[in-house]
């Protein structure tokens, strides 16, 4: 049987199942499968996928949208199988899609456009854009991005825990916040959690307190 150089494999990204097509570089359909989101439908996957190399021979190259979305880890699965990802970028598909038009949206003809974006991309500079290889990143990169994404989201829930506790001091007693700027000095939030009572507050002092060398 004759060899081709590549193996490319466009999926369209759901949330439960993927459709997924396969062909040549010549533009050849090999074959059209539905794929479940789940160990078992990944390794069915990377069964047909492996017996299609062995059969045809050539490198694999993997378009699917959604890198770092739906797709995981789906996509994280492909990379370490040493194949070659390419992220379809949604935003610039659609200006595509604009510029030429295409059959109504469905998973399998949104499958089979992947395939036709790998030749595409190899002639028109707006489909490169569209088709974009995901390059290796260093381990610490992904880890500095998880950590820095954590930190994001601590800091959105202080802001809104600050921005509540602020609206209730407000309704509650807004002479105990207008002593301080800002309701989460140190300093204040000590004096409010120094007793379980508000209004035992007003005969509060300074040593009163084991945190007292905090207060002002």
């Amino acid at each position: 049987m004759e060899t081709r150089s590549e193996l490319r494999v466009s999926i369209d990204v759901g949330c439960y199942h993927h459709s997924v097509a396969v062909g040549f570089p010549n533009g050849m359909l090999l074959e059209e499968f539905e794929l479940a989101h789940g160990q078992e439908g990944f390794d069915r996957f990377f069964e047909r996928i492996d017996d299609f190399q062995q059969c045809h021979g050539g490198e694999v190259s993997v378009a699917m949208e959604g890198y770092n979305g739906w797709a995981r880890p789906l996509d994280t699965l492909v990379r370490a199988r040493g194949y070659r990802l390419f992220n379809i970028n949604n935003l610039k598909l659609a200006r595509f899609k604009e510029i030429f038009p295409a059959a109504a949206k469905t998973d399998r003809i949104d499958a089979r456009k992947g395939l036709e974006l790998f030749q595409l991309r190899e002639h028109f500079p707006m489909a490169r854009g569209v088709l974009q290889e995901i390059q290796a990143v260093p381990l610490e990169n992904n880890k500095l991005k998880r950590l820095t994404r954590r930190r994001r989201a601590l800091v959105d829930e202080r802001s809104r825990v600050l921005a509540r506790l602020q609206v209730d001091l407000q309704a509650v007693c807004p002479g105990l916040l207008a002593i301080t700027k800002e309701a989460d000095n140190l300093w204040f939030l000590n004096l409010l959690t120094h007793g379980d009572d508000l209004q035992k507050l007003a005969n509060a002092r300074k040593d009163d307190s084991e945190d007292s060398r905090h207060w002002p």
